[in-house]
């Protein structure tokens, strides 16, 4: 177990980290480019401007963490749990997301364009600001995740086959031009 440990421009490129436990970590300006991470549980920790680029994610839990403008362009998460996680300023770019399930957590002005979202499912979740071209949320249940400010491609074929509330549908009306009179 890795309790209260405050790490700064510290590299963990291609680092495996197999069965461990962060508690109350702190992370900034710290390198896990090509890191691996299984079956890890991190809890209370913080990541600042950390790069996480092609980094591999399998059966993790992550609750009560902060992170904030981190890069995880073409990161592979398998099997994970995100709770209560504040996640800012963020790039996800091309990232696969395979049986992932976001509780409670902010994806806000992010970017999480051209993911690949397979059994995913969000759960008071916020996307806020977020910009998620061409990432395709089909058969996805968005009802209640914040999807205000969210970036999609012209002809919103992001959201074809999602299910969004009545309140989410009059915010993408607006957005294609359309006024409703009532």
């Amino acid at each position: 177990m890795a309790r209260g440990l405050t790490f700064e421009n510290t590299s963990f490129e291609k680092t495996e980290f197999n069965t461990v436990h962060f508690s109350g970590c702190k992370f900034k300006n710290c390198d896990f480019y090509r890191t691996s991470f299984v079956k890890v549980l991190m809890e209370n920790c913080s990541f600042a401007n950390c790069r996480f680029e092609g980094s591999y994610w399998a059966d993790v839990f992550c609750e009560d963490c902060k992170i904030i403008g981190s890069d995880f362009a073409e990161a592979v998460f398998k099997d994970f749990m995100w709770q209560d996680v504040t996640v800012l300023y963020s790039n996800f770019d091309t990232a696969l997301f395979r049986n992932v399930f976001f509780r409670k957590t902010k994806l806000q002005n992010s970017e999480l364009t051209n993911c690949k979202l397979q059994n995913v499912k969000f759960e008071e979740a916020d996307l806020s600001g977020s910009n998620c071209f061409k990432t395709y949320f089909s058969h996805l249940d968005l009802t209640d995740v914040n999807i205000e400010g969210i970036v999609l491609s012209r002809d919103f074929a992001e959201f074809k086959g999602a299910t969004i509330s009545n309140h989410q549908a009059g915010g993408l009306i607006q957005l294609l031009g359309i006024h409703v009179k009532n």
